[in-house]
């Protein structure tokens, strides 16, 4: 027989000590019947191609079909990138969710527990591309041209410092780009440049484009959510990488000036 208050043996979940002290162990609970097992890697695949298939063969239908013709407009209704992400989260939730047994709150709950992870990547996004429209918008571009050419630095390292500031500014790459390239268009056309020039310059935007990505860049918080970072560590590692990035890639830009 066991000590007092007990039925000779040890507790449930447990075993026994020294000294009679019971040491919890931790057990794999019964098996409900209810786990389903993950989806198979050619279901993932197929999810995850399906909107960039939709939109390219919404591309394909714009540039090959004639006008007009019925297979052209749904494959560009189809290949709309809104809509291809609409399609691509309404089969997810049936592959994913309700052919394995999920309930509508279940899916409810799982499609609205990604909403606030990307509501601030979503916030920067929209923020930097209304800066960057109201830039282009403003008529500030040949004021700025006026300017630069007036520095008399090269044109190249000019590309590269533009965008740069207004990649570190704002923080989306394709608004760095494209402001970039309306305030330097009336420089580049009085530069008479050759087409290799013109290709290094647009190398060089790149470059500058790609570093300096920070707190108001949405890829620098997808990298630290995903990966687990802090702000500061963020900053540590991808910043530090994306900057180095991108003045490699000038570098190389400048590098092969000469040799066009």
């Amino acid at each position: 027989p066991g000590p007092a208050g007990t039925s000779g043996g040890t507790p449930a979940g447990g075993t026994s000590g020294e000294g009679g002290q019971a040491t919890a162990v931790l057990t794999k609970p019964a098996d409900t019947g209810t786990d389903t097992p993950p989806p198979s890697f050619g279901m993932v695949l197929t999810l995850i191609v399906t909107p960039i298939l939709l939109i390219l063969l919404g591309t394909i239908g714009q540039n090959t079909l004639t006008e007009g013709s019925t297979l052209r407009a749904v494959l560009t209704v189809l290949g709309a990138p809104m809509v291809a992400l609409l399609i691509d989260v309404a089969l997810c939730g049936y592959f994913l969710g309700a052919r394995r047994g999920w309930n509508r709150a279940r899916i409810a709950e799982v499609m609205g527990s990604a909403l606030p992870p990307v509501a601030m990547v979503i916030l920067v996004a929209g923020a930097g591309g209304v800066f960057g429209k109201v830039l282009v918008a403003s008529g500030i571009g040949d004021a700025i041209a006026d300017v630069l050419e007036s520095t008399g630095l090269p044109v190249l390292l000019l590309a590269f410092l533009t965008s740069l500031a207004l990649r570190g500014a704002q923080g989306s790459a394709t608004v760095a780009l494209i402001t970039t390239a309306g305030i330097l268009t009336p420089l580049l056309e009085r530069a008479d440049l050759s087409t290799g020039q013109l290709s290094l310059v647009a190398l060089a935007m790149g470059g500058g484009a790609l570093a300096l990505s920070h707190i108001n860049d949405a890829g620098y918080w997808m990298f630290t959510k995903l990966v687990g970072l802090d702000v500061a560590a963020g900053l540590r590692t991808w910043t530090v990488l994306t900057t180095v990035m991108g003045c490699a890639g000038f570098a190389l830009t400048a590098a092969l000036w000469p040799l066009v």
